[in-house]
């Protein structure tokens, strides 16, 4: 009966040091990165790898939410188009629960439809000092391989993100 006494003894204080451990590194963790100001979000951002698509940010009325669209760079007859608002987060990042996610096709006079292929989309972009790019991952359709890069650019013609 006294071993066990002990080692109950034992465990509990065992699992009192960990309590302890836990709440310092609560308390005196800090983050190691930066983070991005959200006002350094606005702007035009070409796709890193391949430079085929193109990011806007613009603000909204809303203080802390930005109208963000993504689509391919070029004019095609049919290109995906993605258009969601964001909101800053307390990390730095801006997340999005409310994607369109539509195939646009303009036809020879000019004229635009949209096929909506998926609505109510969630995603995240977030802002990478160390490697100085924006991650877009779309969470809606096979979100591992929905992790995209970005670099800022001056304006949709920009050659300087290529």
């Amino acid at each position: 009966m006294k071993k066990v006494f002990i080692v109950c003894l034992l465990l509990l204080s065992f699992l009192g040091c960990l309590s302890a451990f836990a709440d310092t590194a609560v308390q005196t963790g800090k983050r190691d990165y930066e983070m991005i100001a959200p006002e350094s979000y606005e702007g035009w951002w070409a796709e890193k790898k391949e430079g085929r698509l193109l990011m806007t940010v613009t603000p909204t009325d809303e203080p802390g939410w930005y109208d963000v669209t993504v689509a391919a760079r070029e004019n095609q007859p049919k290109t995906d188009v993605y258009m969601m608002r964001a909101h800053y987060q307390k990390d730095g990042s801006l997340y999005y629960d409310n994607c369109l996610f539509v195939l646009r096709k303009v036809k020879h006079n000019g004229s635009v439809k949209d096929t909506v292929k998926y609505r109510n989309g969630s995603g995240l972009l977030y802002y990478s000092f160390d490697e100085n790019v924006l991650y877009w991952s779309d969470y809606t359709v096979q979100p591992e391989k929905r992790v995209r890069t970005f670099v800022k650019t001056s304006s949709p013609d920009a050659d300087e993100a290529r």
